[in-house]
C-alpha cells in the first residue's frame, strides 16, 4: 500500500453511518486514515486495510460523539440578546461617511488617490490607477488618513434604526 489517503472515502462512509454529521464524519475519517498511515509507516500494515479502516473510522466516530468536541448547545434568546454585538455599519456606508467628511480637506490629487484606494483591491493597483509610484501613493494615503481622523473625530456615525428589533426582523437578521 503506497498511499493510504486514497481510502479516505471508505473511512468517510463508515464514519458517516455512525455520526450522521458531515463534519464529524470527515474528522473521524481523517483520524482513521491517520492511524492507518501510522500503522503503514510503523511497518505493520493490516492484512485487509479497507476493513480495518472501516472499523477504526466507526470507533473514531463513536469516540467523537462521546467527546465534548461534538457537543454544541444552543443559546436561549435572552442570553443572545444580553450579549448583543455592537452595531457595525456596512463598509460602503463607512466609506461614504469618510468621503463626505474629508472631501473639503483634500486636494484634487488626494481625492483621486482616495477614489483609487476605495475602488482597488491592492495598493499597487490603486497607485497604478492614479498614475503614482506605490511609495508616493502610500504617503498620500498617510496624509489622507490623518485628515480623515481629524475630520471624522468631530462627527459620529449613528444609525437610529440599528437596534430597533422591528427593523432587524424585517431585514431578516
Amino acid at each position: 500500500m503506497h498511499d493510504p489517503h486514497h481510502l479516505l472515502p471508505v473511512a468517510y462512509r463508515a464514519a458517516a453511518s455512525v455520526a450522521r454529521s458531515r463534519i464529524l464524519a470527515e474528522e473521524a475519517g481523517e483520524r482513521a486514515v491517520h492511524l492507518l498511515t501510522l500503522a503503514v509507516l510503523d511497518g505493520a500494515p493490516p492484512e485487509h486495510p479497507e476493513a480495518w479502516l472501516r472499523v477504526v473510522a466507526r470507533r473514531s466516530a463513536c469516540a467523537l460523539l462521546r467527546s465534548d468536541w461534538a457537543r454544541t448547545r444552543t443559546l436561549a434568546p435572552e442570553d443572545l440578546l444580553a450579549h448583543r454585538a455592537a452595531f457595525q455599519p456596512p463598509p460602503t456606508a463607512r466609506r461614504e461617511f469618510v468621503r463626505e467628511g474629508v472631501a473639503d480637506a483634500l486636494t484634487e490629487r488626494q481625492q483621486q488617490a482616495l477614489a483609487a484606494a476605495l475602488s482597488s483591491n491592492t495598493t499597487r493597483g490603486a497607485a497604478r490607477r492614479c498614475g503614482m509610484p506605490p511609495r508616493d501613493f502610500r504617503r498620500y494615503l498617510a496624509l489622507i488618513s490623518q485628515k480623515a481622523r481629524m475630520a471624522v473625530a468631530e462627527r459620529s456615525f449613528e444609525d437610529r434604526y440599528a437596534d430597533d428589533p422591528n427593523v432587524q426582523f424585517q431585514l431578516g437578521a
